[in-house]
């Protein structure tokens, strides 16, 4: 039941690292695919759909929601990976950081899932945005971070309460994966502390004492939400984590 043969789903995000491994595992479970993206054409499997666009834009959005469904035939899923992460601590936080921040993670899942309704309504289908571990626990120096997360996971459990009427299912998913910011973020800081993040790492996820990883871990959990074996599930916020957010840790 998690085949997506002649499922068709847009991907937001689709250089990026979750994104990217997302556009590669659906077309492997047989669905027809389109992604958005923000600067460079990433590599693409053969016959997806690709189009820059600027997720913070209504019109940017709208037009290429409306451009894939047509190339698509309609729309049965979107998984909405598009986003950034950043840190600073709370006190040096500005007026300029937070709304950045709110528009590209806030109003873009805004943006991108009344785009994906509009194309649903009528048939249903599945929305998967990205929450996060910050979003539930909080995190010293990601504050602004924490907080668009979980706007993000408050509005998801909301637009499944509104929409469930229409047979739309609405979920995020809260990883603990490697990809680029994270690479980008090792880079940056010496061996003693990157030493010190693995061993906090090997102490805090049960399950291998390491971030996952995107393709093998994460990928198909997106490819299951987003297929009708996922239907009576909605409004949920699935950890795929090794453990990492399990109650009591």
């Amino acid at each position: 039941m998690d085949t997506l043969d002649g499922k068709r789903v847009i991907v937001t995000g689709g250089a990026g690292g979750i994104g990217n491994a997302a556009v590669k595992a659906l077309v492997e479970a047989g669905a027809r695919v389109a992604c958005t993206y923000n600067a460079a054409k990433p590599d693409l499997p053969a016959g997806v759909h690709g189009q820059r666009c600027d997720i913070t834009s209504k019109t940017d959005i709208d037009e290429a929601f409306d451009h894939f469904a047509r190339a698509l035939g309609g729309l049965d899923g979107l998984i909405h990976a598009a986003g950034v992460h950043g840190s600073c601590p709370a006190d040096q936080l500005s007026e300029a950081d937070w709304d950045g921040m709110f528009a590209l993670n806030g109003r873009a899942t805004m943006l991108t899932n009344q785009a994906a309704f509009r194309h649903m309504k009528a048939g249903g289908g599945s929305i998967v945005n990205m929450g996060s571990v910050e979003g539930v626990r909080g995190y010293a120096g990601n504050a602004c971070y924490a907080a668009t997360r979980g706007a993000v996971m408050a509005w998801t459990r909301s637009i499944a309460l509104e929409w469930g009427k229409y047979n739309i299912r609405a979920n995020c998913v809260a990883p603990v994966v490697f990809t680029g910011p994270a690479e980008r973020m090792r880079a940056k800081l010496d061996e003693a502390t990157n030493a010190m993040i693995d061993a906090h790492l090997a102490q805090a996820i049960p399950l291998g004492g390491k971030m996952g990883d995107a393709r093998t871990d994460l990928a198909p959990v997106l490819v299951f939400l987003a297929s009708d074996a996922s239907r009576f599930i909605t409004g949920q916020t699935i950890s795929v984590d090794g453990g990492f957010m399990m109650l009591g840790s």
